[in-house]
């Protein structure tokens, strides 16, 4: 198929691509009739679903008012909604810079910590992804780095939390490369496309306290873990309050994936800072209405005592259901954090299989991801795991 458009992350020759007919709930429906069961929220974004009705509404009120307007503009609900987010968080003490996508998050998170510190380098972890512009891609550790050449010099690894002596070697790094050059460092609060891992308490305890001791700012990256997505409305709920992030990465979750959107939390003393000195960020669509529309809907629907009834019960049969999985020979090992999990394989498995079993999930090499709608049925996802079960005893 010869396409006059670009197919991301892929070789354009056979590019993996599916028609799209609709879209309902968690089903996409292809164009030959076929339909899929999303697994995979698309690509983490799709917490409620494909077409909500409740974000929808939002979205649809906001284009009869006010569709578009300056980043400097104020207009109903852009004051509330933002308010509302901070409380949402518990972190009514910050102030938000808002973005249109994770990578933005996180290229302004970068700014602002260099800006604010003075100091270049910042750390980072290998086994991670922050997004695609420049900045992201040069904290980022994965395959999508190298080929972007991205600038040496100001991103230093340090080691996984799983490695033993992390923290020793961890202040190792900083002393080696002088803590008066450090910025910040900046992690997923929950490994998303890269293997759901988590680390300990004692990890972000560790962590933390090396961030007060050499003055170096800690930057969480929540785009994917973030709004519900693993147990709690965000990652750093699962540790002590103590680890308090400077600065948190949003996206995705925050629009459903309906809008372009994303935001960065930052602290008071950042906050405070900017009071009497120039913040030197900004984006042509900063605070979108659209964007604050769908988040204003996202709101809406997590504080719903429905919404969270059936959301604690999937989390559960989520688990359970896994484990099934376990009975096949291709499985090494599965990690789950609410609804969202890595299934380690013995072997990597073609995408095309899943869908071909009216599956949509994310199949990398000798592993899947799954992140399923948080909206998803019981008897939805019982359907699903027994499907990726047939895969897979298809596969051994």
């Amino acid at each position: 198929m010869n396409l006059p458009y670009y197919i991301s992350w892929s070789k354009q020759k056979n590019a993996p691509v599916f028609e799209i007919e609709s879209v309902d709930g968690i089903k996409v429906k292809t164009s030959n009739g076929h339909e899929l069961i999303d697994m995979s929220s698309i690509s983490y974004q799709a917490h409620f679903g494909h077409n909500h009705p409740i974000i929808i509404k939002h979205i649809k009120e906001q284009l009869d008012t006010i569709p578009m307007s300056s980043p400097k503009g104020i207009y109903p609900h852009k004051n509330q909604a933002t308010l509302d987010l901070l409380a949402y968080m518990k972190k009514e003490d910050g102030k938000i810079f808002y973005t249109t996508s994770g990578a933005e998050s996180v290229e302004n998170a970068l700014k602002i910590a260099r800006d604010i510190t003075k100091k270049k380098i910042v750390l980072a972890r290998k086994n991670s992804y922050h997004g695609a512009t420049l900045g992201a891609l040069s904290a980022t550790g994965d395959w999508r780095n190298p080929a972007h050449m991205t600038p040496e010099g100001w991103v230093v690894r340090i080691p996984e939390p799983r490695e033993l002596d992390s923290l020793k070697k961890t202040r190792d790094v900083i002393l080696k490369n002088n803590p008066d050059n450090i910025a910040a460092i900046i992690i997923e609060t929950i490994t998303g496309g890269n293997g759901v891992y988590s680390a300990t308490n004692e990890w972000w305890l560790g962590i933390r306290s090396l961030c007060d001791e050499f003055n170096i700012l800690l930057i969480m990256d929540e785009v994917v873990c973030g709004f519900e997505r693993t147990g709690a409305a965000f990652g750093y709920m699962h540790y002590p309050q103590a680890v308090n992030p400077d600065l948190i990465c949003l996206a995705k979750g925050i629009s459903g994936g309906m809008v372009p959107f994303g935001a960065v939390w930052t602290s008071l003393k950042i906050a405070q800072y900017y009071e009497e000195n120039l913040l030197c960020c900004g984006l042509t669509n900063y605070a979108h209405p659209l964007g604050l529309a769908a988040m204003r809907g996202v709101l809406e629907i997590v504080q719903n005592a429905e919404f969270q009834k059936n959301l604690k019960l999937v989390e559960k049969i989520f688990k359970s259901e896994l484990e099934k999985l376990k009975n096949s020979i291709l499985v090494k090992e599965i990690r789950v954090k609410g609804m969202l999990c890595a299934i380690d394989l013995t072997k990597t498995i073609d995408n095309k299989k899943f869908i071909e079993n009216g599956l949509y999930l994310v199949s990398q090499t000798n592993r899947l991801i799954l992140a399923p709608p948080l909206i998803i049925t019981k008897s939805e996802l019982e359907v699903g795991i027994q499907k990726i079960f047939e895969v897979l005893k298809g596969e051994e």
